[in-house]
């Protein structure tokens, strides 16, 4: 067995290592490419915009002013008695 056998043995053997690890890294890129598609598609139903949620904010503040001024005048009705 001669010198260039064994160096061709250690090539193979590199070159086997090398795609077996570049397959693997294929696959968790794919894994990868669809963990962020569902991540993108599911985002819209798990999460509220900002917009949406000031304008709930901005209805939930009104809705206690109308029952503050509403108990506010229950209070001065009640005194008047």
């Amino acid at each position: 067995m001669g010198i260039t056998d064994i160096i061709l043995t250690l090539v193979g053997i590199i070159v086997t290592m090398l795609g077996f690890f570049l397959m693997r890294m294929a696959d968790d890129m794919k894994d990868l490419e669809k963990q962020i598609t569902s991540c993108q598609t599911d985002l819209p139903k798990q999460y509220v915009m900002k917009d949406e949620y000031r304008a709930d904010v901005d209805e939930i503040k009104s809705t206690l002013k109308d029952i503050f001024m509403i108990l506010r005048e229950h209070e001065k009705s009640s005194t008047r008695d």
